[in-house]
This record gives C-alpha cells, sequence and structure tokens, in this order.
C-alpha cells in the first residue's frame, strides 16, 4: 500500500517538473528573441550613426581643404612680393642709411598693389629698418636681438612666416613675412619683410557660407585665434590662446608627427558645445586652418530614428509579452488539470497508508518530501497534545521548539539528506506550551526510482529518564542547602580554568567570601536561622555574577567565587575582581530578615589573580585561602589581594580615581603657561599646561594623573575645561596691546579628538568665548593617525576652516609616517624634548633633529623645538635652521599672572 502512495507522489513530482521546464523553455524563446530584436535594431542605429559621422567628415574635410588653399594663396602672395623685392635689391644693392627715398616709394606701391600686406619693409645686416612702406616709417628701428632676425642671420632662413605677433606701437596683432637677402658675394645681406593684418583672414572667412551650426577658424601655431566665422564676441579677441586643455596624447604625437591634416572630437572652448572638427595645416606656415560641426546639430536627425525605433523595439516587447504570457497561462491550465488527476490518485494511496496499523508504544509520524505532515498516530497526539486538525498538512518545522537554535537543525537536516536517517535526545513542545525531553528517530524513504518521497519519525517522551539523571547530578555536584556549586564542581571547573589561561592568553580571579561571626548567629537564632542566611546570601551574590561566573558553597559559611574569560591585560583583572568583591560586600551588608528580626552581617574577601597555568588548583586555593585570612587580620569586612603590593597600588589607584572625580567636580584645575620665543629671545606665544592643585597632596605630576583621566573618560570635560579657559585668556589678551601678539598652543587628546561630539563642543566653545583663533594653536599627538585618520583630518580641515592653527607635538616618537604628514594641514611641527636634550652628544639625535628641520622647510611647516635647556643648545639649533624654542632657558611653565608680567618686562 505504501509503494502505491509512493509512485503516485512521483507522479505528481514529474508533472510539476515537466510543467516548469516547459515555462522555462517558452521565457527562454521569448528572451532571445528579444536579445536578437535588440541586437538588430542595435546594430541599424550604429551603421546609421556611422554614415552620419562619414558624411560630416566629408564635407568638413572638402571646407578645410578650401580654407587651407586661399590661406596659402595669402601667403603666396606676400612671397611673391618679397621674392621680386629681394631680386629687385639684389641688381641695384643694398640702400645707403639715410638715402632710401626712392626704395621708399617703391614699397608705398608694392604695399597698394598688394592689399592683403599692410607694410613693407627692408632691414640691412644689423637689424636696423632702411626703408618702409609705411608713412611712419622709423629709421630707428632695430629688430637685431629677435629671434626672426637671427633666424636668417645665423640660421642663414631663406624665408619665414612667424605666428600672430602683438605690436606695442601699433597696440594690434600681425603676421610677418620674412626673406633673407644675400650679398654679391653671398653673405647675409638683410631682410625684406611684409606685416599682414589678421583682418584680412577674418574678412575672406565672413564671405564664405556656412551651415547652422557649423565654424570656420584660422589659429596660429601656438593656439591663438586669428580669425573665425561666426564671429566668436568681443570675449574672444584676436589673438586669445583658445587651448583650454592640453592636447590629448594622440593630438601631441599628430603635431610632433608633422602630420598635414586629421580630426577630432572636442568640446570648443569658445561656444562650449562639443563639435566633430577637422584640422590642416596650411602649408609650412605656422597657421592651421579647422572647420568644425556641432554634434548636437548634426546628429538630431539620427536621434529622431532612434528614438522611432525604441518605441517600435518596445511595442514589439510588450507584444510578444502578452503572447507568451496567453501561452504561459494555458500551460497551467493544463498542468492544473493533470495535477487534480494525480491528487485523486494520490488520495487513494494516502488512504491506503491511513489503513495500517499504528498501534505502538511509540510516536510515529510521516510527512512528504517536503516535510508537510501526512499522518501520525494515537502515540503521537497523546504525547505532543495534538489532534489531526493542528498538524496535518503542516511543515513539521513550524513545531521545533526554541530550545534549538537555527544551527543545530541546520545539521540535524543535513545529516538526514547526506545518509537517509537521524537519531537523537531532542526538546520538544507540547500544546500547552510545556518543553520535554524526547528520543527522535528519523527515517528517509525512496522509491525504487530513489527518489525521496517520505519522511518517517518516531519518537519516545524520556522526561522521566532526564529527571532521575537530573537528581542524580545534582546530588553529585551542587549544595543541597544554597542550590550553588559544591567543592567537587569548583574544582573541576577550576581545573579547566587553569588549563584556558594559557590556551587563550586570558586571566582569572578567584574570591573566597566568609561571612564574619556566623557562628554568633548559630548559636544565638539557631541553625535553621542560620541555613536561612547562608541561602538568602548565596541568592543575593548569585545575582551580582555574571552567568558565566562560577559561584560555590565551599564550607559552613564560606563561598567561591571564579571569575573566567577576562582577557589578557593583568591590571584589568585586578579592576574587575575589586569591583566585584565591593559589589558582593555591599550585597552582604543589605539586611535580612530572619525569625522576624533584621539581621545585618559582613563578610571578608579574599582575591587571588589567575594568569599562569605553571600554578595547580591547590596553588591557588592556598593564595585566596592567605589573603582571606589578611582580610579577617585586618579588622574583617574588607578585601585583600594576594600580593600586598599590588594591594597597595590598587588602594591607591582606586584613591587617585576617587579624589580625580572630586577635582573634577571642585575644578581644582590651574593652567600654567611655558613661554615659546623665537632666535632673539622674543616671546612669540605661549603652550597652556594643565596643573591639578590637589588640597592634600599639593601639586600632582600630570604624568600620574592624566593618563588616568582618559582611562576613567574624564578627558573630554577636563579637556573642555583647558580649551576654554585658554581661549578666555587668548580673548582677554587680545585687548592688550602688549599681548596681543601672542599664540596658545592647547594640547588636545587623541581620545577627546575621536570624540563624535568633539567639534560640536570646541564650536560652542569659541562661540561662547569670542576668541581670534587665528591665534590659536591645537597640539596633536601621531597616535592619534593610528586609526581613523581620514576622519580626524576632516576634523582638522573643518577647524582650520575656521583659522584655527595644527602642531604635531613629540613629532618623531610615535607613528612617524611621512605618508599622513603631507596628507594633514599641519602648520607646524615640534621636535621632541628626548631629541634636544642629546643633540650635542648623539650623532643619531642630531641627525634626526636635523632631518625633521629639513623635512618642515620642504612642507612649508614652522619648525620649533622643545625641552631647549642651554644656549649650546639653542645655538646648534638656530645653525640648523631651527628659528623657534621652548624649554627650561627660556622660562618654566609659570602662571598666568607670571606671563603677562614678563611680557611687560619685554
Amino acid at each position: 500500500m505504501s509503494v502505491t502512495s509512493i509512485d503516485a507522489n512521483d507522479d505528481v513530482l514529474k508533472a510539476k517538473h515537466k510543467y516548469r521546464q516547459q515555462r522555462r523553455y517558452v521565457v527562454a524563446l521569448y528572451l532571445l528573441a528579444l536579445f536578437a530584436m535588440v541586437v538588430l535594431f542595435g546594430w541599424l542605429m550604429s551603421e546609421q550613426y556611422e554614415q552620419e559621422i562619414t558624411a560630416a567628415e566629408s564635407r568638413i574635410t572638402a571646407r578645410s581643404n578650401v580654407v587651407n588653399e586661399w590661406a596659402k594663396g595669402v601667403f603666396a602672395q606676400s612671397g611673391q612680393a618679397l621674392f621680386g623685392l629681394a631680386e629687385l635689391l639684389a641688381l641695384q644693392g643694398m640702400p645707403e642709411a639715410g638715402n632710401a627715398q626712392a626704395l621708399h616709394r617703391s614699397l608705398e606701391n608694392l604695399t597698394l598693389y598688394i592689399p592683403m600686406v599692410d607694410e613693407i619693409a627692408v632691414l640691412g645686416s644689423e637689424g636696423r629698418m632702411l626703408a618702409s612702406g609705411s608713412d611712419d616709417y622709423n629709421a630707428n628701428v632695430d629688430i637685431s636681438e629677435t629671434q626672426f632676425f637671427n633666424a636668417f642671420k645665423q640660421g642663414r632662413q631663406r624665408e619665414l612666416v612667424t605666428p600672430l605677433y602683438w605690436s606695442e606701437s601699433e597696440q594690434q596683432f600681425y603676421l610677418y613675412h620674412g626673406r633673407g637677402l644675400d650679398g654679391p658675394n653671398g653673405d647675409f645681406a638683410g631682410v625684406v619683410i611684409a606685416r599682414i593684418v589678421p583682418r584680412v583672414f577674418a574678412d575672406a572667412l565672413h564671405q564664405m557660407h556656412v551651415y547652422e551650426g557649423e565654424s570656420i577658424a584660422l589659429i596660429d601655431s601656438e593656439s591663438k585665434l586669428i580669425a573665425r566665422h561666426p564671429s566668436p564676441g568681443e570675449q574672444f579677441p584676436i589673438g586669445l590662446n583658445i587651448a583650454s586643455t592640453q592636447p590629448s596624447q594622440d593630438e601631441a604625437r599628430k603635431l610632433e608627427s608633422g602630420e598635414t591634416a586629421w580630426s577630432l572630437r572636442a568640446v570648443s572652448p569658445i561656444d562650449g558645445r562639443e563639435r566633430l572638427f577637422r584640422m590642416q595645416r596650411v602649408g609650412d606656415y605656422p597657421m592651421l586652418a579647422i572647420v568644425g560641426v556641432d554634434l548636437q546639430q548634426l546628429l538630431a536627425g539620427w536621434r529622431q530614428r532612434a528614438l522611432v525605433l525604441t518605441l517600435v523595439m518596445c511595442a514589439l516587447a510588450l507584444l510578444g509579452a502578452w503572447g507568451v504570457r496567453h501561452y504561459l497561462n494555458r500551460l497551467a491550465l493544463a498542468h492544473q488539470l493533470q495535477q487534480r488527476i494525480l491528487e485523486r490518485e494520490q488520495a487513494r494511496a494516502e488512504a491506503q497508508i491511513s489503513a495500517a496499523a499504528f498501534q505502538t508504544h511509540l510516536g510515529i509520524l510521516i510527512t512528504d518530501a517536503e516535510g508537510f505532515i501526512l499522518k501520525v498516530n494515537d502515540t503521537f497526539k497523546r504525547i505532543t497534545g495534538y489532534d489531526d486538525a493542528d498538524v496535518i498538512g503542516k511543515n513539521l518545522r513550524k513545531f521545533s521548539s526554541d530550545h534549538h537554535n537555527t544551527l543545530f537543525y541546520r545539521r540535524l537536516w543535513k545529516r538526514l539528506v547526506k545518509t537517509g536517517n537521524w537519531e537523537g535526545e531532542i526538546w520538544n513542545q507540547r500544546k500547552n506550551g510545556e518543553l520535554f525531553p524526547e528520543w527522535l528517530t528519523v527515517s528517509a524513504v525512496y522509491n525504487p526510482s530513489n527518489v525521496l518521497t517520505h519522511y518517517v519519525a518516531t519518537m519516545s517522551d524520556i522526561s522521566e529518564r532526564k529527571a532521575a539523571e537530573q537528581e542524580i547530578h545534582q546530588l553529585a555536584f551542587y549544595d543541597p542547602l544554597t542550590g550553588l556549586a559544591n567543592r567537587r564542581l569548583f574544582m573541576d571547573r577550576m581545573g579547566a580554568a587553569i588549563k584556558e589561561l594559557h590556551r587563550h592568553q586570558r586571566c582569572g580571579a578567584l574570591l573566597f567570601v566568609d561571612i564574619d561571626n556566623f557562628k554568633q548567629i548559630n548559636d544565638t537564632l539557631g541553625h535553621y536561622a542560620g541555613d536561612q542566611l547562608l541561602q538568602s546570601v548565596a541568592r543575593r551574590m548569585s545575582q551580582m555574577l555574571r552567568d558565566t561566573d562560577t559561584l560555590a558553597r565551599l564550607g559552613s559559611d564560606e563561598f567561591a567565587v571564579l571569575i573566567e574569560g577576562v582577557d589578557s591585560s593583568h591590571a584589568q583583572t585586578i579592576q574587575l575582581a575589586e569591583r566585584i568583591a565591593y559589589k558582593l560586600l555591599a550585597t552582604l551588608n543589605t539586611p535580612i530578615v530572619l525569625a522576624e528580626e533584621s539581621v545585618i552581617v559582613s563578610g571578608s574577601i579574599g582575591v587571588t589573580i589567575m594568569v599562569s597555568n605553571e600554578h595547580s588548583v591547590d596553588d591557588y586555593l592556598q593564595q585566596v585561602d592567605m589573603a582571606l585570612f589578611q582580610a579577617k587580620s585586618n579588622g574583617r569586612h574588607g578585601v585583600c589581594f594576594f600580593d600586598p603590593t599590588m594591594q597597595a597600588a590598587l588602594l591607591a589607584h582606586v584613591k587617585l580615581e576617587a579624589d580625580l572625580r572630586q577635582a573634577q567636580e571642585n575644578r581644582q584645575w590651574i593652567l600654567y603657561y611655558q613661554p615659546q620665543v623665537d632666535h632673539l629671545g622674543t616671546i612669540t606665544g605661549v603652550e597652556a599646561l594643565l596643573r591639578w592643585q590637589h588640597p592634600e597632596r599639593g601639586m600632582v605630576s600630570p604624568g600620574e594623573f592624566i593618563p588616568l583621566l582618559e582611562s576613567m573618560e574624564l578627558i573630554n570635560d577636563v579637556g573642555e575645561w583647558v580649551l576654554e579657559s585658554a581661549c578666555c585668556q587668548l580673548a582677554r589678551w587680545a585687548q592688550n596691546p602688549l599681548l596681543r601678539e601672542l599664540t596658545i598652543s592647547v594640547n588636545i587628546s587623541p581620545l577627546q579628538f575621536r570624540d563624535e561630539d568633539f567639534l560640536s563642543r570646541v564650536e560652542r566653545v569659541f562661540a561662547r568665548t569670542q576668541v581670534p583663533l587665528y591665534r590659536l594653536k591645537l597640539e596633536v599627538t601621531e597616535s592619534l593617525f593610528v586609526e581613523a585618520r581620514d576622519e580626524a583630518r576632516e576634523k582638522m580641515l573643518a577647524l582650520k576652516a575656521q583659522g584655527v592653527r595644527f602642531a604635531l607635538d613629540d613629532f618623531g616618537t610615535g607613528y612617524s609616517s611621512l605618508a599622513y604628514l603631507a596628507q594633514l594641514p599641519l602648520d607646524q611641527l615640534k621636535i621632541d624634548q628626548s631629541f634636544v636634550h642629546q643633540v650635542l652628544e648623539s650623532q643619531a639625535n642630531a641627525a634626526i633633529v636635523e632631518s625633521t628641520i629639513a623635512l618642515a622647510k620642504s612642507l612649508n611647516l614652522e619648525v620649533i623645538a622643545e625641552g631647549v635647556e642651554t644656549e649650546a643648545q639653542q645655538a646648534w639649533l638656530l645653525s640648523h635652521g631651527c628659528h623657534a624654542y621652548q624649554g627650561y632657558l627660556f622660562g618654566r611653565p609659570v602662571t598666568v599672572e607670571a606671563i603677562e608680567e614678563l611680557m611687560s618686562v619685554h
């Protein structure tokens, strides 16, 4: 009977597969046809595009040939005139200076004869003008030092045309066409020159007809505009260099190779429109003829055709999609009909399966290949509380409990698919929500074709067996009074923790907690009250600890705490253990009601830090026991670490933290200022330095409390106070003529700079103080740029835009990457005092300081040396280019009153 059901299900799967395959074939055929249509239309448009471009290139090539021939004709006429004049002078000889009237009249006539030539002149071998066809002839003209004249004299150039040349006397541009003259012995005798006005070319171009979007221009070899049609307007006068960008590599290659004509696409620098240009050299003359056509107007018709074709293609695509959809609907109707027939056959097969007897003590569940439940027996319904309506047709995954994660079920199904069966213990959920453990066996069923058809699962409730196992485990490893771990379990976990110390490079902590005077409670209130007390204490301490910590009862009134999973920092482990110990003490101090009486108890805690697997479990137990003994000896109700030295340091640390918080609340801070001077000893600025005036200890060293400010996350508030105090002082000095030129440098901690509210806090300080920001200098260290360098740079740029200056403090002692140094908006480098102190004794330190000075100069940064204590050090720094100093030689950090008094003396 089960074989019949399997065969029916197999037919259903085959029908589904065939239907899906037909759908894929139809969709693939439609997409293939659509792709072919897109390729065909794209090819047609590409061909038309190439035809438009080719036709335009042919038209502008013809245009450029006409302009080229005409321009060469202009130079040919002037060249012919110069040739004739050279022949005349060869026959008559060069005129004498001051006796060239006849030649002057000849040149006037020749100028009138050639209208495109503005003036013709004759110059002697020394570069002085001998005769000219102009009325304002000037015999003092001397061009002997020009490249144009020397090209004839030294290079024996026969003929030469210049690019556009600006005439200061005429206040306009000209083109000069020259020809060399030979004397009777073949030596250099002078030059004849024709001056051509660019207007000649402009007038000729304006007589030519241009189509819409077409332009014709002439430029010289230096990209200066000679003429253009249509006129470019007053913003593009004659002689303007119209090369807006550097030529491309292809253009540069064509210019260097001497190629006479070429085409290119470019944006016109005159009207800003993209054009197709035809560029052609005008013979051997320094002139290019350029004909361009506007691509937008040229391709307007092509774009319209492309739009029409695109609309046609879209219409065809939509029509094809409608046809495909109609055919797929017909396939779906046929598939539904076949599906109904197969469903009737499958129903008969399922009826045969249902007829099988499920009379067994095991719960049985049958699903299809997709995991949907087909059948369950009465034992399953009795165990789970579900009936047929709750489970039939539902997916098996919907009835899984939340006790197991997704990874567990993923592994279960992976094993089931791979091997065909799975067996194991699993927690399931009854209909009423109750969790219960069950032993589950799942098997996969395949048909003769080796196709998966069903899953069969059997289950049995093992709640009673699990309860018995749990009771045995509880008695073996847990304290029956408090429910905490007993000594046996605690020792096992300690052994495992010690093994993990070396493997994961972590630390741990072990605490012993002893209730003070517990015997008195037993004696006065009775053992029952003592048991209640122990239960209450155990419950309270459990609430104070993490789930990963182990709390155990080792004896009558002695508890132990094992803290695992702490990072490798020994100091942080000590701090964590101390915080936990004091939290436990505070918990013990809370009143407890026993026998209708309120009882307050105290405790003593011993602590040892587990940092190495070299010690055994007994060693650490002995250490913590000694610490507990010491805690009791110190008067009880306290915490004692195994290492007395460490304990003393820890207590001092805690005291200093408390004092720092008090200092922040009471504003026990003072700002001192240390002078910064130039090479003449003049005070140019000061550095603001934070000092702590402790009411009992006096002045506390910054090296002692500033790192603690950072670790306590107080540096942002204290740093803001320092910045605001310095800004207020700078604003007051701005009103004093003797102090208004001073700058103030303020150190900014990397933690303070990385704070997300740093910019807004600083800007609020600036707004409150109205400080002259160009006199404020913020000093940052290299460690700021180890992480999030781009974010730090953006903040610096934002403040730099407001006028704030930046100095890099302690340069060379940290990160020291030249890559970030070149990218940051710095104004000054500070040479660290560790280098300055050894600059006279250590060649290495001297080389570092000398390199730092050179580096700062190369980056246009100021450089200042700190820690200068002797005149010899200052002299060395001055001789190597450092002109700013800070150190005890010029003054120690002092109060603002002392600085103001010092400035009044200076």
